[in-house]
């Protein structure tokens, strides 16, 4: 098998990065990222986790991606070159597995509830009665992209849950994988290379794909799926550019079916084949070998909690899709600002309408609308995504948007645009919704955060006019005063009219004409002291929208009080995640001169410039990144002078000589920093 020796990767890997530009970039920032043993924080995360995926081969060398279960502690690593196992493959006979000594392997470890996920790569090691252990070739972390969040619970003690018997591979999809399939929202991919051989890099690979339900295609035998951008690595298709063959795994971690395939995938490198799929970069196929549905097959199960936000602006395959627009994409429709109402000192609503007359697409209240401006003179559009304020209606929809003084789609909304101007529009999406039950809700929101709540509470009117049972609801915001309080005399206007509506304003900063009993009810903020002063005992869901200490201070004050985190719903785009409350940020310079050695450019570097990542990118540099947010390590780089700070603890942790840039800063301190790249 050719390879470069320096590199990491191997030859279908590096034939990828090539085809696609970024060969030099990943080879300058990827040392050092995949690693010939697993760091302890690695080898801890593996210890506590209660589910992993492995992918194996098959006596054909087709591979397969199935989940192992145990409590956790089942997977242990006495060594940084080991793992140790207490489990089996349950379905090796069944699927003709090669599971023997000297075997190579993948290995996923992923927390749903986190989105947290590291990979390794190796070779069985030794089987015993109990288990099989795995001898560590490569080992690699990864971030959280399109992880969807699920809190996983037991339903069956491991290793007594399944019976195998009875099971038979079939050649085809039935309507029972179909369906499954259809609808999931995640799927586990095995894939190889073509030779097995002593070298590290050749081997099986068992990797994450997540995407809005829908995501997933089946025409015929052959089913096609996107590839998002991701860490520029190209794991998975490297090896399907060398080899092909793959297995996937599709869980319904709702019901506990499953769905297992082995095929022959093909990268569609066309752009036509990527523009019918939003967001996508290419689209794999993937014709169907063999396939096996098993129902009840998981010991573990939990619904959705949240779709992860980097799926934002992605779709889902569109069966009758709109005509193509310029660049190809049939996913935007042209709209007409039809009305524009200022809402308070700095939200304003804005109403449009299709311009080809024809219906709005429905949706659901608390879900989002993506939209692109177009610049005048400049190649690209502006692409947003802002909370639709209302239940639907039947010839517009309405955002409303804050003016943020460095935000350039809310001035542009606010500042230039005119009644009778065009925007595209795509279509609406989004998780944050009201739960499908009986509880009583609290509505709490902070600034434009009341957005989706008084869509959700318009839908709840809705719903009440067209005979559902009337439920009880808290509606409480809070402001700085009277003149940035968006939609105060809609809401004082729908708590006369319903008798199930409480509404509760409060200002933080009430201005001295503002009176209180008629423009607000409490001053402060809102807090859980607060929410106990003014709730009745009940049992509620609550619903938190606004500024990330906003939420966070409100999470976790509910949390200690007892709440169930199944009943606070919100939807976090912040960095770190809504329980991390300590990230006040540690000192950093105020100035300093950032050298960037191997493109050799030097500028000075102060704080409103962000991130070192922000920094090149500002240079003119295309540093390599994936999750921007210091979980997957894409980015780390070597440091050969100066020091530097995070604004928070980082999931990954880089090597000794290097730094995440894109959650690093100078530190306090430091006038000179040289970076290798």
């Amino acid at each position: 098998m050719n390879q470069l020796p320096s590199s990491q990767f191997h030859t279908g890997e590096i034939a990828v990065q090539q085809r696609l530009g970024v060969a030099d970039m990943v080879a300058q920032y990827s040392e050092g990222f995949i690693r010939p043993a697993m760091p302890d924080q690695h080898r801890e995360f593996f210890s506590n986790l209660p589910m992993v995926v492995v992918g194996i081969t098959d006596h054909e060398g087709y591979p397969w991606a199935m989940p192992l279960f145990g409590q956790p502690g089942f997977v242990q690593s006495p060594n940084a070159k080991t793992l140790d196992i207490s489990s089996s493959p349950v379905l090796a006979e069944t699927l003709k597995i090669n599971f023997n000594k000297n075997k190579k392997i993948g290995f996923l470890g992923i927390e749903l509830h986190t989105r947290r996920r590291n990979r390794m790569n190796g070779m069985i090691a030794a089987i015993s009665p109990n288990g099989f252990s795995i001898s560590v070739d490569q080992s690699f972390g990864n971030c959280p992209q399109y992880i969807q969040k699920r809190e996983l619970t037991w339903v069956d003690e491991p290793h007594t849950y399944f019976d195998s018997k009875d099971l038979c591979l079939m050649h085809a999809l039935d309507s029972r994988s179909t369906d499954l399939i259809d609808s999931t929202d995640t799927f586990f991919i095995a894939s190889r290379t073509q030779i097995f051989s002593s070298n590290e890099r050749s081997g099986i690979d068992v990797s994450h794909r997540g995407g809005k339900p829908g995501f997933i295609k089946i025409e015929g035998d052959t089913l096609y799926f996107p590839d998002f951008s991701g860490n520029r690595f190209f794991n998975t298709l490297g090896n399907i550019q060398s080899d092909g063959r793959v297995g996937l795994y599709c869980p319904d971690h709702a019901t506990g079916n499953a769905v297992f395939i082995s095929g022959d995938a093909h990268i569609l490198w066309d752009a036509e084949s990527a523009a019918e799929f939003e967001g996508a970069e290419r689209i794999v196929s993937v014709k169907i070998r063999s396939s096996l549905f098993i129902d009840n097959f998981l010991p573990m199960r939990g619904t959705l909690q949240e779709l992860s936000p980097s799926l934002t602006h992605t779709g889902t395959w569109q069966k009758n899709q709109p005509e193509h627009n310029s660049e190809g994409q049939a996913r935007y429709r042209k709209f007409t600002l039809t009305q524009k109402v200022k809402e308070s000192q700095d939200i304003s609503s804005f109403y449009f309408s299709p311009a080809d007359g024809q219906a709005l697409s429905t949706y659901t209240p608390g879900q989002f609308l993506p939209i692109r401006i177009g610049q005048e003179g400049a190649d690209t559009a502006i692409l947003r995504s802002y909370t639709l304020s209302r239940a639907p209606e039947k010839n517009a929809y309405r955002i409303s948007v804050k003016r943020e003084a460095k935000g350039l789609a809310s001035r542009m909304l606010h500042d230039t645009f005119n009644i009778g101007d065009s925007i595209e529009v795509g279509q609406p999406a989004g998780q944050f919704t009201l739960a499908n039950n009986d509880h009583a809700i609290v509505l709490l929101s902070g600034g434009v955060g009341i957005t989706p709540m008084l869509a959700m509470l318009h839908g709840l009117i809705r719903d009440i006019e067209q005979g559902a049972k009337p439920r009880k609801v808290w509606f409480v915001h809070g402001t700085q005063h009277s003149a940035g309080h968006a939609f105060a005399d809609e809401l004082s206007t729908l708590a006369k009219q319903h008798a199930w509506l409480q509404v509760h304003t409060v200002y933080s900063q009430p201005k001295p004409s503002d009176k209180q009993g008629q423009d607000y009810d409490s001053a402060g903020r809102i807090s859980v002291d607060l929410l106990k002063h003014i709730l009745p005992f009940d049992h509620f869901d609550f619903y938190l929208c606004g500024s990330a200490p906003f939420m966070r201070s409100l999470y976790t004050g509910l949390s200690a009080t007892g709440v169930a985190k199944s009943n606070i719903f919100y939807e976090f785009f912040s960095e770190g995640s809504i329980e991390d409350n300590n990230l006040e940020a540690t000192p950093t310079a105020q100035r300093a001169e950032i050298h960037f050695a191997k493109s050799n450019i030097t500028a000075i570097w102060t704080p409103k410039e962000g991130t070192l990542l922000e920094f090149a990118e500002k240079q003119g540099l295309k540093p390599l990144y994936s999750c921007r947010t210091g979980n997957c390590g894409a980015c780390s780089c070597k440091i050969n002078a100066g020091a530097v700070s995070y604004a928070k603890p980082t999931a990954y942790t880089p090597e000794e000589g290097a730094v995440l840039t894109c959650s690093a800063r100078p530190a306090a301190g430091t006038p000179t920093i040289s970076l290798d790249f």
